[in-house]
């Protein structure tokens, strides 16, 4: 098992070079330089349970629809200078997140009033 960026991995190698050269030959780019083709899969916990998850469950599209919301308003904020608070507290963080999630709606409200005029 080897150890890369922190966590063990599976190497997957070109079965053409390993474990020995059969004489075949195979158009990738990585077999023209001479390694071949090798793939490293994460073989802890987490990324054995991202390779095997079910994306067509309704739980995984739930979960996945409030990620890309939230990186959606995270970008709206970035776009108006506001996603990093340059306040200490817990609750002045909170505050700075209400403020930001009223423009964000504010905004979609004024474009959804224009489109249905």
């Amino acid at each position: 098992m080897l150890i890369e960026a922190g966590y063990r991995v599976q190497r997957y190698r070109c079965p053409l070079l390993f474990p020995q050269a059969t004489g075949e030959t195979c158009e990738h780019e990585q077999f023209k330089k001479g390694p071949g083709c090798k793939k490293d899969i994460n073989d802890e916990a987490g990324g054995r349970a991202r390779l095997l998850m079910d994306r067509t469950h309704p739980l995984y599209h739930a979960v996945y629809t409030q990620r890309t919301t939230c990186e959606r308003i995270n970008s709206q904020a970035k776009e108006l200078g506001i996603e990093r608070p340059k306040v200490r507290n817990a609750r002045s963080v909170k505050n700075l997140n209400t403020l930001t999630y009223i423009i964000i709606n504010v905004r979609a409200l004024e474009r959804a009033k224009s489109i249905n005029k």
